[in-house]
């Protein structure tokens, strides 16, 4: 790989671990969980959108021919999906969010043998076995017998994840990783905005101060910068060396979380996080069989 895609995806990684501790900060200040959605998304697509303007694309044009997928994807993915994530993160700590999110590339092959009909090897299935035991550890630590609450949430997001993985795999066919993001997160800003209006009818008014609004607003920029940052490295490198990358991103988040959180892991929960990265590592390498008359 080339040193400038390393530094892009080491700061693409970078970005989406931060993301998740000032996610838990925002929500350990109490802001309503609806409006952090839609600033979080909304600060997030302004960036998008004057980068996709600066780089000379047409954003009205994507959106008409695309609306469809735009829809699907904006309000599963970026409307439901974040509001699971802080429904979930409220409940539990960044760093154990940040792993079992990880999980979405396990998901996601789950999907594409439902939806693709792509057939993965026996070995996967031992892969998963061992994720699924690396994730009891995770979120247990060998104090529980069942996993909490949120951890079950942000479970259940890595599904969301998988499946939307798996449903925009053709739109990224035809369009770019900036193109996607435009769209998706115009329509996420548009839906959350109503979920605000119905569902938080205290507004703007559950935000403290000045300096947490700016955290939340930080979140958004960690979000578009972190997709910035994966689209420039992807034009130099294929997409299997750069999602490799985000592996780093639990790691970086259990570092960040101790520090700034003052989170922990035990020993079991580091022993899952190990199982879940080498996981999803191994699975990033498998090769899955085309059903027959598919294309290449």
């Amino acid at each position: 790989m080339k040193t400038r895609s390393i530094i892009y995806l080491l700061i693409f990684a970078l970005a989406l671990a931060l993301g998740h501790i000032l996610q838990k900060i925002v929500l350990n200040h109490g802001v309503d969980r609806f409006v952090f959605g839609f600033l979080r998304i909304a600060s997030g697509f302004v960036v998008i959108t004057l980068l996709l303007i600066f780089r000379k694309y047409r954003p009205v044009s994507v959106i008409k021919k695309n609306i469809r997928h735009f829809i699907v994807l904006g309000v599963c993915f970026s409307g439901f999906g974040i509001l699971m994530k802080l429904w979930g993160l409220s409940m539990t700590t960044a760093t154990n969010a940040a792993f079992i999110m990880s999980l979405s590339s396990m998901t996601a092959v789950f999907f594409a043998f439902l939806l693709l009909k792509e057939k993965a090897r026996k070995r996967f299935y031992f892969i998963v076995a061992a994720m699924t035991g690396g994730v009891y550890l995770v979120t247990t630590g060998g104090e529980y017998l069942l996993p909490r609450l949120g951890d079950l949430i942000i479970l259940a997001l890595a599904f969301l994840i998988g499946f939307m993985q798996v449903y925009g795999k053709k739109v990224l066919n035809t369009l770019s990783v900036l193109e996607v993001s435009f769209g998706r997160s115009l329509i996420g800003t548009l839906f959350l905005g109503m979920m605000v209006l119905i569902f938080a009818p205290a507004g703007f008014g559950t935000i403290p101060n000045f300096p947490v609004l700016l955290l939340v607003l930080a979140n958004g920029l960690t979000f578009s910068g972190g997709i910035i940052f994966f689209y420039m490295a992807l034009q130099a490198e294929g997409a299997s060396n750069a999602a490799v990358f985000a592996l780093l991103v639990p790691v970086l988040t259990a570092l960040l979380g101790n520090l700034l959180l003052g989170e922990v892991l035990n020993s079991l929960q580091v022993l899952g996080g190990v199982v879940i990265l080498s996981g999803s590592f191994l699975i990033s390498r498998l090769k899955f069989r085309q059903p027959a008359g598919s294309n290449p």
